[in-house]
């Protein structure tokens, strides 16, 4: 169950073009955003003491404690817990990445990839099916942060099961 949202944009002079086609943001979409010191100060303290979950969380986490550490706070202390490591030992998936998962298990049914707000539904959803799909007991989150780590992969599919799907659809058309 989802309690609390945090969503802002950070104001920016310039965007690469590159980021604004991936995301959709341009410059002029932060012009009344506040400044990013602001936004990660509020961050902090929406997270608090949570667990910090992302898929694939050592880029996240290390790209936002380096940031903060940037404009002056103290990094993140929070206990990381990786989406991407919990899905590996949780479903069976030809391919781990977000959109990949979201594309077969129907996890967002709104998604716009590389925007935080649906990256984190995406994750939220990918969470609860690996939590589902668990066998193991856990008692507490540093089990589940344990079983994250350690627990054996799923084995891959030697297929691609969408790419089978695809071809059926171009067979049709």
């Amino acid at each position: 169950m989802i309690t609390d949202r945090f969503d802002s944009l950070v104001f920016t002079k310039e965007i690469n073009p590159i980021i604004s086609e991936l995301t959709g943001i341009k410059a002029e979409d932060t012009a009344d955003a506040p400044a990013l010191k602001t936004v990660l100060m509020e961050f902090k303290l929406f997270l608090g003491d949570a667990i910090f979950v992302a898929h694939d969380v050592k880029f996240d986490y290390n790209f936002i404690s380096a940031s903060m550490q940037k404009v002056g706070l103290e990094s993140l202390l929070n206990r990381p817990l990786c989406s991407l490591a919990l899905a590996e030992r949780t479903i069976v998936s030809y391919r781990y990445g977000l959109s990949y998962l979201n594309d077969m298990f129907s996890l967002n049914p709104n998604p716009s990839h590389h925007r935080a707000m649906s990256d984190v539904l995406t994750t939220y959803g990918l969470f609860l099916l690996s939590l589902k799909n668990c066998n193991e007991s856990l008692n507490n989150v540093e089990d589940l942060i344990k079983f994250s780590k350690s627990a054996p992969r799923q084995k891959r599919p030697k297929f691609d099961p969408l790419y089978k799907e695809e071809e059926e659809k171009e067979v049709t058309l």
